[in-house]
Order: structure tokens, then sequence, then C-alpha cells
């Protein structure tokens, strides 16, 4: 296991933002992550990654020193796993979307909708078309 802290690049506007399904923000949060999901998550240029606690870090979940998982973590579970649970699936593809800049190139369909590629670059599992399309009716 390795320990990294992370953040949502504050440059990149956005407030939220899922690698790996965890969900970051622009505080910082400590994960503790096997190598393989380490390297994902300090290769991702939205997100600003540490090895070491940085300055004036205060960590809110001390005690518990698993990676929050957009499913909720849990035994048998996989940082890359897309949530099982369809309500919470929905809920992780929302919270993507609301984290994605409005005025990000690329980002958008020609009619306002999200790209689902980029629903998948910010949640590191595979989104349907059907899914997007659903969890933005619930964003409108």
């Amino acid at each position: 296991m390795k320990t990294l802290y992370v953040r949502v690049q504050p440059k990149t506007g956005a407030t939220r933002f899922h690698r790996c399904a965890i969900l970051f923000t622009q505080d910082w949060q400590r994960v503790d992550i096997d190598d393989a999901t380490a390297k994902r998550l300090q290769s991702e240029q939205m997100l600003e990654v540490s090895e070491t606690a940085p300055a004036g870090f205060v960590d809110v979940s001390a005690g518990d020193s698993a990676a929050t998982t957009a499913d909720g973590g849990g035994a048998g579970t996989s940082a890359d796993a897309p949530p099982v649970d369809p309500a919470v699936r929905q809920a992780a593809i929302v919270e993507a979307i609301a984290g994605l800049p409005k005025d990000g190139a690329g980002l958008w369909t020609g009619t306002g909708k999200p790209q689902v590629a980029a629903i998948e670059a910010a949640l590191g599992w595979p989104v349907t078309a059907a899914e997007r399309d659903a969890a933005w009716e619930v964003c409108q």
C-alpha cells in the first residue's frame, strides 16, 4: 500500500473529480492505495498529488486509512471497480458530470451533453450513453 495526498488541481476550475472510483475535491485528501492506482493518480493532470502531507493538512478521516470509493468501499471492492449498485453508480456519474468544467474544450457534445469519454475519464470506469443520458436528466 502507498499513501498519497491528493486534491483537484486548483487551476483546472473543477471542484470535484473522480479518478479510480475515488471522488476528489479541492481539499487535500489522504488515500492509501495500491501501486497501480498510485501511478494512475500521479499521471492524472486534473489532480495535484503529493507523497508527503501538504502544509496545513488535517486528516479528517483519522483512524480510517481506507480510500473512499464511489461505492463505499468494503470487502471485495477494487479501487478501479465501478459501483455495482445502480443508484450509487448513477450518483457517481451525476457527480462526475457536475465536476466537468463548463468551458472544457472537447468535454461537451454539440447538443450540450457531456461526452461519455469525459465522464469515463473522470470516473476511471466505462459509462454507457444511456447511463450518461439518465444522469444528465438528474443534472438538469
